[in-house]
């Protein structure tokens, strides 16, 4: 088998193409063939012992004393993989002129239930969930009726618009129900990338603000009256090896050089002021004992250490909620650049006077 492009043998998967069966649509008699569902309300049942073996075996569908329901993405999945015959050479057509999503639902579904995991939709389960989430997923082995459920699930779409502060209440909510909150977002191929957000707090173990004493604020104040204008900054006549904290700003030319927002608090601790929600949020991470340095190389704010700078790799890529990506396009460039330079990638908000953090990170469906 030829290589390819230098990058090992064989075909390049095809992406997110599922097919219809032709061979199994409409009710047609025959040896080992299942039944059709039939419409009930908004939803589909399923006649029969296959009803009871889709929900013993692989939780799917919401049982009755007639069968079993199912929702039209989880038609879809049962006709892929279940031998399940659709109702009508029409079905799919009539439902997508009034469900325009139905497709990238049934491509979500399909991305947890494939390697095995579970996928319960919330209208179809007994258990409590937040009003945000799309279903509940159990891992590969569990079942909803001997074990509660790992995670609640959203999807979207890659162009869907992103709400920071939205997310974080959504995955502080399911996280007090001891989930992982996780989000599938489908793409233009039909293809799936998985993602879990986890509310978080970093904290490290250097020098705090708050414990400096009175004449260390006297001395960055002297450097600040010597402040000298340099570039978009200021640099003030401070030995680094002097200063008071050391997290503040760069050491540069045997003096101090304080960007804008290092500038901001600086003089907000020298001439108390109210503070824009980036200077708070570089002033929280100050007070937590961590090091923001800049983050360009990494498309972000700060790149934030816990500790000392000659002893670690910093753990943290931070952006602000006003520089965050706007949509899921933005927001896979920065998770996969965090994940390729084997960092955390969180995003800092102001939420009723106190700052907030959500990370975003991807992981492998099948896997826990």
């Amino acid at each position: 088998m030829s290589q390819q492009n230098g990058r090992g043998s064989g075909r390049p998967r095809e992406r997110g193409i599922r097919s219809l069966n032709p061979e199994l649509i409409g009710d047609i008699e025959g040896e080992g063939r299942h039944k059709p569902p039939i419409k009930h309300e908004d939803k589909w049942l399923v006649l029969g012992g296959i009803g009871s073996r889709l929900w013993n075996k692989s939780a799917i569908g919401t049982q009755i004393e007639d069968g079993t329901l199912l929702m039209p993405e989880e038609v879809l999945f049962c006709h892929w993989h279940r031998h399940l015959p659709l109702p009508d050479n029409n079905w799919l057509n009539d439902i997508l002129s009034n469900d325009h999503f139905l497709l990238h639902r049934a491509a979500a579904m399909n991305t947890i239930r494939e390697p095995g995991d579970i996928l319960v939709l919330a209208d179809s389960s007994e258990l409590e969930c937040d009003l945000e989430s799309w279903g509940l997923r159990w891992n590969r082995g569990e079942h909803p009726s001997r074990n509660p459920p790992s995670a609640e699930i959203r999807w979207v779409i890659n162009s869907s618009e992103i709400n920071w502060e939205k997310l974080h209440e959504w995955a502080k909510s399911v996280q007090k129900n001891s989930r992982m909150a996780e989000i599938l977002v489908v793409d233009g191929e039909f293809d799936v990338t998985a993602y879990r957000l986890k509310t978080t707090k970093p904290e490290g173990n250097l020098k705090r603000p708050s414990t400096l004493k009175k004449v260390d604020y006297e001395g960055m104040h002297l450097g600040w009256e010597q402040r000298i204008k340099s570039g978009e900054g200021y640099w003030i006549p401070i030995n680094p090896n002097s200063m008071p904290l050391p997290q503040l700003g760069v050491p540069q030319a045997s003096g101090v050089w304080l960007a804008e927002i290092e500038q901001k608090w600086l003089k907000s601790k020298i001439f108390p002021e109210e503070l824009d929600e980036i200077s708070q949020i570089y002033g929280y991470l100050l007070e937590k004992g961590l090091w923001p340095r800049p983050g360009f190389k990494y498309g972000c704010r700060w790149r934030v250490y816990s500790g000392e700078l000659s002893s670690q790799h910093a753990p943290w890529l931070i952006v602000p909620n006003c520089e965050a990506p706007k949509d899921w396009n933005e927001a896979c460039l920065a998770a996969r650049l965090a994940a390729g330079v084997n960092k955390s990638w969180l995003c800092a908000m102001r939420i009723d006077n106190e700052i907030c953090f959500i990370e975003l990170s991807r992981w492998s469906p099948g896997k826990s």
